[in-house]
């Protein structure tokens, strides 16, 4: 006997658009806490395990970013629509906040990355004092964005002033 194939229902649809939504919240909080976490380990003196963990949160910090940006979009495409946000200030704004947030994270990642061989083999670093000046800045001036970032979604979601 043949099975009748099966019909997705409204009820079973609602559902993604809250699911999404949940991981994109997740997500933006692990990024802010592997961020965080970055700039309270980071010295210009580190042990190979201090070196592996910035290591670790900055892949972790990267593909949570990555995450954001995947379920964001599915948001605005599931929930109001892009028309909607297309035609948001906010939006654009919140967008290029994400977008220097992701570019002026290259450099630190490019230097926990050349330290793959190194940590790997148990040696820790040791940073210039202008090179761990200027990471620890970038740091802090992304999670100033990522600060920031919520009252532009907030103003975003809940229309014009």
């Amino acid at each position: 006997m043949r099975e009748e194939p099966k019909h997705i229902s409204e009820d079973d649809l609602l559902a993604w658009p809250i699911i999404v939504a949940w991981i994109h919240y997740v997500s933006i909080m692990l990024m802010i806490a592997s961020l965080l976490g970055e700039h309270l380990l980071l010295k210009q003196e580190l042990t190979a395990a201090q070196a592996g963990t910035v290591q670790r949160l900055d892949i972790v910090y990267g593909a949570s970013a990555a995450i954001v940006l995947i379920t964001g979009i599915l948001r605005m495409f599931l929930e109001k629509g892009a028309a909607y946000y297309n035609h948001h200030i906010a939006f654009h704004i919140l967008f290029g906040i994400f977008v220097i947030a992701a570019l002026i994270s290259i450099y630190p990642t490019l230097v926990f990355l050349r330290w793959r061989s190194d940590t790997g083999a148990g040696r820790g670093q040791q940073l210039a004092q202008d090179q761990f000046k200027k990471i620890q800045m970038i740091l802090r001036v992304e999670m100033t964005l990522l600060l920031l970032a919520p009252f532009f979604a907030t103003w975003m979601a809940h229309g014009e002033f």
